[in-house]
């Protein structure tokens, strides 16, 4: 008889505050964050009818086109004149918007499925699964604990109920008028037990400086033009908060040191490409290690029986690397994104790029020369480019080895200069300075 596999919850529960053992996309976590900011979800089974649909396949119910728009038309949401045609090109730019993270399935059929809209109002939170592993309420727990993350959620609640936010005017003839409440802390508490509030104050005292980063990124997003973009920034923000999380918990605890080695030049045969692979690769490893060291420090002491059991059929090694791989590139921190290709790299994303400085220079400094920037990013996120006076020596301490000054280092500062000028982030004057500002400058 096979030996009966125990619960796992526990076992993540205790390392990191949520469930690290499969993939969460952002809009997972963001779905999980703001559902335990708000406290109520939306069934929007209209929008699911509308949106949750696959081009060539037979549909059924309310999902068939035919069945659909004499729904429809029946509840006075189409005009007379739109026929079946006209409907399923709506339809298609409607699953566009939507769906932008891959993540809408139909909810109402034979079968259940989980269902995440792109974050764009209140109105579309649609909480089925808990495909967020509770990433999203641990994060919105340790932030309820300061003032300065309060700040932050207060920001993210004005901007998930704005009523006149572009997107959820579109989807407005398709939405429900009332929410069911919804306690996420109740179904968090019934998985992994409930959170300490010693533990709690613990990370927020540990995550202050990227809490107070968080606090500078919403201060800044207010002066964007859009709803949406807004609490993109704040999605992403919330997501390079997490990731550092995993690090200070999981690494940093450990008296291990690391960095997040940038590569901003694009050639994927250089030795600054291959020593950025070996940083994200690194980092990962000392994730996954982490786990026997909470295991010496007595925190799986009530779910030995689920460590027993990693270390017995896991070979030692807990589920993470899906979580931390999605995460990584799903929030821009590295790239590329295509399966296909193993090996991974740590290059923020341009929008990425624009979240991290926006993190770091408050609106109120007008300017900040380059080397402060390279010294913010290392301090709060890890983030070496090799502009800082001891970059070189850093590395060399922390092992990566045959990097150059002259021909890996300064080109990669260059690289990255460029594209900070091109997001209208930083100005180069005729002197060789280099200036940083978290808002473009035409003069």
């Amino acid at each position: 008889m096979s030996e009966k596999k125990p619960k796992m919850a526990p076992l993540y529960g205790a390392a990191f505050g949520f469930n690290t053992d499969h993939r969460v996309k952002p809009v997972h976590f963001a779905t999980g964050f703001f559902v335990s900011l708000l406290r109520r979800r939306y069934r929007a089974e209209l929008l699911n009818n509308v949106v949750a649909f696959t081009d060539g396949r037979d549909h059924k119910g309310n999902y068939a086109l035919p069945n659909l728009h004499e729904t429809l038309r029946a509840a006075a949401k189409v005009r007379a004149g739109i026929g079946q045609r006209e409907l399923h090109q709506l339809r298609k730019h409607l699953r566009s918007l939507a769906n932008n993270d891959e993540a809408v399935f139909p909810l109402y059929g034979e079968k259940e499925y989980g269902c995440d809209y792109t974050t764009a109002s209140s109105d579309i939170l649609t909480r089925t699964r808990d495909d967020h592993g509770f990433s999203g309420h641990l994060v919105y727990t340790v932030l309820k604990g300061t003032p300065q993350g309060r700040e932050v959620l207060e920001f993210a609640e004005a901007w998930m109920t704005q009523a006149h936010a572009p997107l959820r005017q579109v989807y407005q003839p398709l939405l429900d008028d009332l929410p069911e409440d919804f306690n996420m802390t109740e179904r968090y508490a019934a998985k992994f037990g409930e959170l300490d509030t010693k533990r709690v104050n613990r990370i927020a005292k540990q995550m202050a400086a990227q809490t107070g980063a968080l606090v500078t990124l919403c201060r800044n997003a207010e002066a964007l033009t859009a709803s949406e973009t807004r609490l993109r920034c704040l999605i992403v923000g919330l997501c390079l908060w997490l990731f550092r999380y995993l690090i200070e918990e999981g690494v940093t605890s450990q008296d291990e040191s690391f960095v997040l080695l940038a590569d901003t030049v694009g050639d994927s045969s250089s030795r600054l490409r291959a020593q950025s692979r070996w940083s994200y690769s690194r980092l990962r490893e000392a994730l996954v290690a982490s786990f026997a060291g909470f295991a010496e420090q007595g925190r799986f002491d009530e779910c030995e029986e689920a460590w027993e059991y990693v270390k017995t059929h896991l070979d030692g090694r807990p589920k993470f690397e899906e979580f931390y791989g999605t995460i990584a590139l799903r929030s821009g921190l590295a790239q590329p994104r295509a399966s296909r290709v193993p090996a991974k790299h740590f290059e923020p994303q341009p929008d990425t790029l624009r979240v991290l400085v926006l993190s770091v220079l408050p609106r109120d400094e007008e300017l900040l020369v380059l080397p402060q920037l390279f010294d913010r990013l290392y301090a709060t996120w890890g983030l070496v480019y090799g502009g800082r006076a001891d970059d070189a020596r850093v590395l060399r301490d922390l092992g990566y080895a045959g990097l150059d000054q002259d021909h890996d280092l300064t080109p990669n500062i260059n690289a990255l200069v460029n594209l900070l000028a091109e997001l209208g982030l930083a100005t180069r004057f005729s002197d060789g300075l280099v200036m940083c500002h978290s808002q473009p400058r035409f003069s």
